[in-house]
């Protein structure tokens, strides 16, 4: 049984959450893995040499083998997969792909993020039309995040109910495994000693108490700082110790964001002392969760999936005040590790229009913006956490406590990689149960609906297609063969041909022939070559090396 994790390795462009958190899980798998071998599933060698070189650097066992699939290589090498993890709710591919590959072929594990883009939406929703099976598994970070891929499949399932007259339900699965972090590493940047330090920094008195948010400092596609600047100062004028609201971050895009939140926070603040520390501030190397003593993030956007930020935050002992939304009530236990503020939303009516401008210009952040400036926060319940919290040590040691105790016990690396790798080798066994489910009709002449084969799309271009029954006769002699393989452009693509030195053989045994039948030529080819071996005899006759008759 061999699991294989898709892997793609990019040395352009932006660092994003999503390859921030693909690298995070990549790192941990290779140090919590008890599988027998680390395999890739890689398209090209940058991906599988990164991929060999991860292993090296964060295996605990170095010395287990390193395995690489090529999905553009032959089919037949494919069917050595038991099961195929994508770190992408886009499994449409690897599903169409695996219909060509001998049974039983694979079984299929993505892995959803966040639901809040069309692109992510589609990609899910392809799901229902793409050959799955019961086998198959999108990894689901937290039940809010759930029950959006079940709306998305319920919706789509209506539209085809009606056009098609028929009910339909995706077989796929969808487990909750959260989002893995190492609990000791985070455990280690809130020490007395740098506590300490970064609250003198900030010149902040012992008795006072910190309240920090961590996170992108952007109201469009995080958090409006207002229900949070609101009830901090609230809170700040009905506690007995003095409360300062930090905000750890960076602005994205940085221009645009700044100028408005300090503005804000210079028009609003009023007596609450707060400010916005950037997170490439060099005073702070370690960050700022050692100087807090209450985390909070009120977030209010759809875009937010998980929320690890207080996952974080717990695992350094931190009690929360997180607002009730989508995987932040998975995390935070009301009343144990933390304090859950409830958030209201309009109606299900009062989408259209935000959905309908989401359609007509695309633009994703005015999207975010026009869902999240109608969600509301309890503003008067955030405030009456802060105060509790602050007012009651006690009550903030024995909730942090707590809080660490439930992140590593919940959401540490070494909890969450078994998790993953029992459910690959459950796919891997169920996928047995689906071996002989046809996934395309026979002989199916595309690979997806949006991938067909070009010569029976585009059959009628030209004006004859070549028959077994036609003869070869190859008419240029060895110095001008040599003279044209010297050139790359009469090689366009060498991977859809026989390899240059089987080229050679093949243009020799024609010769010592006289002239062979293409028949002929396909009955000594391996069964799974002979594609190849067609378009090597087109490739001949395009170039002039060999000739053809029709018998």
């Amino acid at each position: 049984m061999t699991i294989a994790v898709d892997f793609k390795h990019s040395k352009n462009g932006p660092v994003l959450g999503l390859s921030v958190a693909i690298d995070a899980f990549m790192k941990a798998w290779f140090r919590h893995s008890s599988l027998p071998s680390y395999a890739c599933h890689a398209a090209d060698p940058a991906s599988i040499e990164r991929f060999a070189s991860m292993a090296q650097a964060y295996a605990k066992d170095t010395q287990k083998p390193c395995l690489s699939f090529n999905p553009q290589g032959p089919a037949g090498g494919l069917k050595d997969m038991s099961c195929l993890f994508v770190p992408d709710p886009d499994l449409s591919d690897v599903v169409w792909r695996r219909a060509k590959v001998p049974v039983p072929s694979y079984a299929t594990c993505g892995l959803v993020h966040s639901m809040s883009g069309d692109q992510v939406t589609a990609a899910v929703a392809d799901l229902c039309l793409a050959p799955t099976h019961g086998a198959d598994a999108l990894i689901c970070p937290s039940r809010a995040i759930r029950d959006a891929v079940h709306r998305v499949w319920e919706t789509y399932s209506e539209y085809l109910g009606r056009r098609f007259k028929t009910s339909f339900t995706c077989p796929v699965q969808t487990p909750i495994i959260p989002i893995g972090i190492d609990t000791q590493d985070f455990a280690s940047r809130r020490t007395p000693e740098l506590r300490a330090a970064q609250r003198a920094t900030l010149n902040v008195s012992e008795d006072e108490v910190v309240i920090l948010f961590i996170g992108r400092l952007n109201f469009a596609t995080k958090a409006h700082p207002w229900p949070l600047l609101l009830a901090a100062e609230k809170a700040a004028k009905q506690a007995k110790r003095k409360i300062r609201l930090v905000l750890y971050g960076y602005f994205l895009p940085q221009a645009e964001m700044e100028s408005r939140f300090r503005a804000l926070l210079h028009d609003f603040a009023g007596s609450l002392a707060c400010e916005i520390v950037t997170n490439d501030d060099t005073r702070f190397p370690h960050g700022l969760l050692a100087a807090a003593d209450i985390f909070t993030s009120l977030v209010d956007n759809v875009q937010e999936s998980f929320g690890l930020t207080p996952i974080e935050a717990m695992a350094c002992g931190l009690p929360t005040v997180v607002s009730d939304w989508d995987g932040y009530r998975d995390g935070v236990r009301h009343g144990l590790d933390g304090i859950l503020i409830p958030t209201f939303a309009p109606p299900l009516e009062t989408g259209e229009d935000v959905m309908s401008a989401y359609f007509n210009d695309r633009h994703y952040g005015r999207y975010l913006m026009g869902t999240a400036q109608s969600t509301a926060i309890d503003i008067e319940a955030a405030a009456r956490a802060f105060v509790t919290l602050a007012d009651n040590k006690e009550k903030r040691l024995d909730m942090g406590r707590q809080a660490q105790a439930r992140a590593r016990a919940m959401y540490d690396w070494r909890v969450i990689i078994p998790a993953y790798e029992q459910l690959w080798h459950k796919l891997a066994e169920d996928r047995l149960r689906f071996a002989n489910v046809p996934q395309t009709p026979m002989n199916w002449p595309a690979l997806s609906p949006a991938h067909p084969n070009p010569w029976r799309i585009f059959e009628s271009f030209a004006s004859q297609t070549l028959a077994p029954t036609d003869t070869l006769n190859i008419v240029m002699n060895e110095g001008d063969l040599t003279r044209l393989l010297a050139h790359d452009m009469n090689l366009f693509v060498p991977d859809l041909l026989l390899p240059v030195p089987l080229i050679r053989d093949l243009i020799e045994a024609i010769r010592a022939n006289g002239q062979l039948s293409i028949a002929s030529v396909l009955d000594v080819s391996p069964e799974l070559e002979r594609p190849r071996m067609w378009r090597t005899i087109g490739w001949l006759l395009k170039h002039g090396i060999a000739v053809k008759e029709r018998v």
